[in-house]
């Protein structure tokens, strides 16, 4: 079967035996150059515990969450919008403040479409808040039997999830889950201990015998050495993996008014396919001192009911962005993506957080 119809006949709405039930995604990688490797700064212990890989117990630590593995692919995607290759309509906002300009896009905000940037913001020209809109009230009535507002609006959020905790239309919230998750694992954790220090070019405070405040204020200002401390502790490991699956169960909740429900779906499942190979382009440099390396290609397989082996399916970058322009072509979603502006419900308040920032600098 070639991979658009592998989609589509797993999520379609018409059951048949045995059908493709998702995606198993994984690729074997390894710590560059064997160094130790820092997990992601969670307070609390290293999050070290055991858990079934491959038919054995093993010893595990997460190196990338759920939701940090997330935005990564949309980092990729994020390019790819920039480059101007993205085929999907999203949402973004610009902030004007102290003569710069920030824009926001949905591939960016940490809530997605329903971000305090997204619904404090307001279209051009008009001063009430972006969630009190025609546009606003109309994403608030989305729900998972009519999605058409979403997908119009930020197409991807219906893949990675998205949530509106702050309204409620009459279906309830809207709360979509995650289609495609991923994560990264390190194995064989073993706990390591550094320590680090820095002396100040000109040793100020020592040098000069500064004593009690005098010494405290040139600290605050940034004019000191970093003393020895313990730093978090780091992780030697064996070897690492990514792994993820993408959900056709899930994809199938979701339909739409004014879409073939089918078509969407292979749609949002091709940009989860090329949103991976653009991912695992961009290299695996998670965070300071996590750098790691692919021992294998990305390897994605097909998963069927009924006990089937998993079935092997080969994917290039360019075969994803066939993929992905073909299905995108044949949904035929229209882009009503919005461009809104800070406006005055937004802006007093990102006036003040800078205020509030330079005033602690001070």
């Amino acid at each position: 079967m070639l991979p658009i119809d592998v989609l589509r006949a797993g999520l379609s709405a018409t059951p048949s035996a045995h059908r493709p039930a998702g995606i198993e995604v994984r690729q074997e990688l390894a710590p560059a150059a064997g160094a130790p490797v820092s997990p992601p700064s969670y307070l609390g212990e290293l999050e070290i515990h055991a858990r079934h890989v491959d038919g054995q117990v093993r010893d595990v630590i997460e190196l990338d969450s759920v939701g940090s593995s997330a935005n990564r692919i949309e980092e990729a995607l994020l390019v790819e919008h920039r480059e101007g290759r993205y085929p999907l309509p999203l949402t973004s906002t610009a902030i004007e403040s102290a003569g710069q300009r920030f824009d926001i896009t949905t591939l960016e905000a940490p809530h997605r479409l329903f971000d305090a940037w997204i619904r404090l913001s307001s279209l051009p020209d008009e001063e009430r808040a972006f969630e009190q809109s025609e546009r606003g009230h109309e994403l608030s009535l989305a729900h998972l039997g009519a999605l058409d507002p979403i997908l119009e609006a930020s197409s991807h959020d219906l893949l990675l999830g998205v949530w509106d905790s702050h309204r409620t239309g009459p279906s309830g919230q809207v709360r979509i889950a995650r289609s495609f998750v991923s994560t990264v694992l390190g194995f064989d954790p073993l706990k390591v201990d550094t320590r680090a220090a820095r002396v100040d070019p000109l040793n100020l405070g020592e040098a000069a015998q500064l004593k009690g405040p005098d010494v405290k204020r040139l600290s605050e200002r940034g004019l000191s050495s970093i003393p020895p401390q313990v730093r978090r502790p780091g992780v030697s490991i064996s070897a690492a993996r990514f792994v993820g699956f993408v959900s056709f169960a899930s994809l199938r909740r979701l339909r739409f008014d004014r879409y073939d429900d089918t078509d969407v779906r292979v749609a949002l499942a091709a940009l989860c396919l090329h949103g991976l190979m653009l991912r695992e382009s961009a290299g695996w440099s998670l965070r300071s001192e996590c750098d790691l390396v692919p021992t294998g290609d990305l390897a994605l397989s097909v998963v069927r009911g009924g006990g089937a082996p998993p079935e092997a399916l080969p994917l290039t970058l360019e075969d994803t962005r066939a993929l992905l322009d073909e299905a995108v072509g044949k949904a035929g979603i229209a882009d009503r993506g919005l461009r809104l502006v800070g406006g005055p419900t937004l802006m007093p308040l990102v006036e003040r957080g800078l205020a509030a920032s330079v005033a602690r600098e001070g």
